[in-house]
């Protein structure tokens, strides 16, 4: 004699397991369709965490960037305002004497002070550290649209100011 719990138990089971097998193999085909796609797509989306050439080529495209002895030509002469374009706490740590610090998302907030410290012929130079950070290209990208066409990026630019010798501070100034 059969119990009749286990009989419904045994109903719901052979129902329930060919359901859950379809939608296990839906989903294996929904991914391998995604994985194809995504491998074919000239900009497909890095599977394995972030694509360091991908931010490096983004770091040079539009933006021009510039030559430390360039910079710091300019930073003698007058003719620049650099731009920290790393977070407030290592600003505070050290960077290039003079410059302000502009994080990415402040960008757009604070181009109007900016576009009234330069003077005419006068350049803004973005820096972070780091040959592959992209903040620098970021912010620089922003103050761009906000009306400052003078923009350039000086890449790794903490690093090499600092190694060069060059003029430092610390501090919210």
């Amino acid at each position: 004699m059969t119990d009749p719990q286990q009989n419904c138990q045994s109903k719901v089971a052979s129902k329930l397991y060919p359901a859950i097998r379809e939608a296990v193999i839906l989903c294996l085909v929904t991914v391998i369709a995604a994985t194809v796609f995504n491998m074919l797509r000239p900009s497909g989306i890095p599977l394995c965490g972030f694509s360091s050439a991908i931010i490096l080529q983004e770091q040079q495209a539009n933006i021009p960037v510039i030559t430390l002895s360039a910079a710091y030509d300019l930073y003698l002469n007058k003719k620049v305002v650099f731009v920290d374009a790393r977070d407030p706490f290592s600003y505070e740590e050290g960077h290039i004497a003079g410059a302000v610090n502009i994080y990415p998302d402040e960008a757009i907030l604070q181009a109007a002070i900016l576009k009234q410290m330069l003077s005419p012929g006068s350049l803004v130079i973005t820096y972070c550290d780091g040959p592959q950070c992209p903040l620098s290209k970021e912010t620089a990208q922003r103050l761009q649209l906000q009306g400052l066409s003078a923009v350039k990026v000086l890449v790794n630019g903490w690093s090499l100011w600092r190694d060069a010798g060059y003029p430092v501070a610390k501090g919210k100034k």
